[in-house]
């Protein structure tokens, strides 16, 4: 099923206004409208599953903060500190998640239009896609020890030495697979091939991409204004 995404032009520039806005912004509270705008991008391009798990850790997070700055909250295992961490960088952890998971084709084709080098290339995708491909390749681990009566609490807290290896030695195997496929894939794709390259994914900006672009330079010079930094 098709969906709506941004471009990466509009996705940078997200993810540059929220670092500018976050970095320089005086009012961590009001941080919040930088948050709702991240929201809003990424419910327009139906991601749910980060709008919706993240958007309660948010509410938490909310909860949390009103409770330390006027019930006098004291907490012991999470630091107040970090809650405060995390409400102010929202916005740049929900911008980098949008980014880095714009599918590779996109990537690569954005970074040749402004020709980047191939090594450089090659090596934020790598980066980008590194923490998706560990976790997709954990999950099929876990999923067949689950099928072996490996995964039990009683069998992991009695053999812990045992269920690390049995978690590590086919989680490496794997990741050395994946290692030569994709040096294989690269070469028959031309990796090291001269010149820009297009890609079958490749987008242009629409109106949506720049109606989201002038949204965000608006709210970061109208976030940096109230907060009484001059521009």
């Amino acid at each position: 099923m098709s969906f709506f995404s941004l471009t990466v032009q509009a996705k940078l520039c997200s993810l540059v206004c929220a670092i500018v806005a976050v970095s320089l912004g005086k009012d961590v509270i009001f941080s919040y409208v930088l948050t709702l705008v991240c929201f809003f991008t990424l419910i327009i391009q139906k991601k749910w599953q980060i709008t919706v798990t993240y958007g309660l850790f948010y509410i938490l997070l909310g909860i949390l903060l009103y409770l330390i700055r006027y019930q006098g909250l004291h907490m012991y295992v999470f630091s107040e500190f970090y809650v405060l961490m995390f409400w102010k960088f929202s916005p740049i952890f929900l911008s980098s998640w949008d980014l880095m998971t714009t599918p590779p084709g996109e990537l690569s084709a954005f970074m040749s239009r402004i020709h980047m080098p191939t090594s450089v290339i090659l090596g934020i995708l790598v980066v980008f896609r590194f923490f998706p491909t560990v976790k997709s390749e954990l999950k099929s681990v876990y999923l067949s020890m689950k099928n072996r009566g490996l995964t039990g609490i009683r069998h992991i807290f009695g053999h812990p030495l045992i269920t690390g290896e049995y978690v590590l030695i086919p989680f490496l195997f794997r990741v050395l697979m994946i290692a030569d496929q994709l040096s294989v894939s690269g070469t028959a794709r031309g990796a090291d091939t001269p010149g820009i390259r297009g890609s079958y994914y490749e987008k242009n900006m629409c109106m949506p991409d720049i109606a989201i672009m002038i949204l965000w330079v608006v709210v970061t010079v109208a976030y940096l204004r109230i907060g009484g930094i001059k521009i």
